[in-house]
């Protein structure tokens, strides 16, 4: 077992958090994560967050940590201060993941898991909180053939 899989989720949040501070230092004025990062600097304004991690199960909670936004870093709230306006669920490997490789997801910021954050602004997230982050595109749902009426889909995708 790795050294990585006996941290607690304290420590483990502190090292991702400073993993995702770095990201977004480092692409603050760059295209497309200004607005991202623009996004989630009215999103936790005064506001607390709470970071719930799960190992498999989402529905099992390992651990909850409250984190803010001050001075534009993420930091841990002390336990005697923490009051979250809303929660949000990270699993272990995926936090784990990321600390292992920071280099990577500090250069590629795009591989960090931003869903929670878009769902608060209202852009659709892309990836379930089961898998975390993975960059595959979503599914485009084909569409039924109607009924009745004009079939008002291109040829190509019309049933023969």
């Amino acid at each position: 077992m790795s050294s990585l899989a006996t941290k607690s989720g304290l420590n483990l949040v502190r090292e991702y958090l400073d993993v995702c501070n770095a990201a977004s230092e480092a692409h603050r004025h760059t295209l497309p994560y200004k607005p991202i990062i623009a996004a989630y600097d009215s999103i936790f304004a005064k506001r607390q967050v709470g970071v719930d991690i799960y190992e498999s199960d989402p529905a099992e909670i390992e651990t909850t940590v409250t984190i803010r936004l001050r001075n534009d870093n993420f930091e841990v709230v002390p336990e005697t201060e923490a009051d979250p306006s809303f929660h949000l669920k990270l699993k272990r490997s995926y936090m784990e993941d990321v600390v292992a490789h920071r280099e990577e997801y500090i250069r590629h910021p795009e591989k960090l898991d931003w869903d929670w954050i878009k769902s608060r602004i209202g852009i659709e997230a892309l990836h379930s909180p089961v898998h975390g982050a993975n960059m595959r595109p979503p599914k485009k749902p084909s569409a039924e053939t109607p009924a009745k009426g004009a079939d008002m889909r291109p040829r190509s995708a019309r049933r023969k």
